[in-house]
């Protein structure tokens, strides 16, 4: 029965709750990259407002008539949605490197009965690294969320 509380009080809460926070990541993500698009949005339009741009829009919108090209929007670049973006897959990817490896270790010993030797590798390898990892993931750059 050792292998039922195993994976009743090990696994099963561990993977659920990297599913969740890989779940929030997304959301958080997505979140900000929202945010980022709005706040970018209302600067255009409050630079549009004022007065020394209003004559100049006036006077590209006269050319744009009589020349008859289009204007092509500036692409817009989301730097700090796409700083949150590898932040958060540093911060999941963390739990999933350390704790794949046991995992599928953990897996093939319930299944076959043996253990495969290059999953003990990763595993006694990468589960004490997670401390180190963490240390990765926050001194990789700012924190921007």
């Amino acid at each position: 029965n050792a292998w039922l509380f195993r994976w009743t009080f090990f696994y099963a809460p561990l993977w659920f709750i990297i599913t969740a926070i890989t779940v929030m990541m997304i959301i958080l993500t997505r979140a900000v990259r929202r945010e980022e698009k709005q706040v970018i949005e209302m600067q255009k339009q409050t630079r549009l407002r004022r007065p020394s741009f209003e004559r100049e829009e006036e006077i590209r919108r006269e050319q744009h008539l009589q020349n008859y090209i289009p204007q092509r929007e500036q692409p817009v670049h989301l730097e700090r949605s796409k700083q949150m973006f590898y932040q958060a897959v540093f911060y999941v990817g963390a739990f999933y490197i350390t704790y794949v490896f046991a995992t599928l270790n953990r897996l093939t010993q319930l299944i076959g009965g043996d253990n495969i030797f290059v999953f003990m590798i990763m595993t006694s390898t990468l589960t004490p690294m997670q401390g180190f990892l963490n240390f990765l993931v926050y001194r990789h750059g700012p924190c921007v969320a």
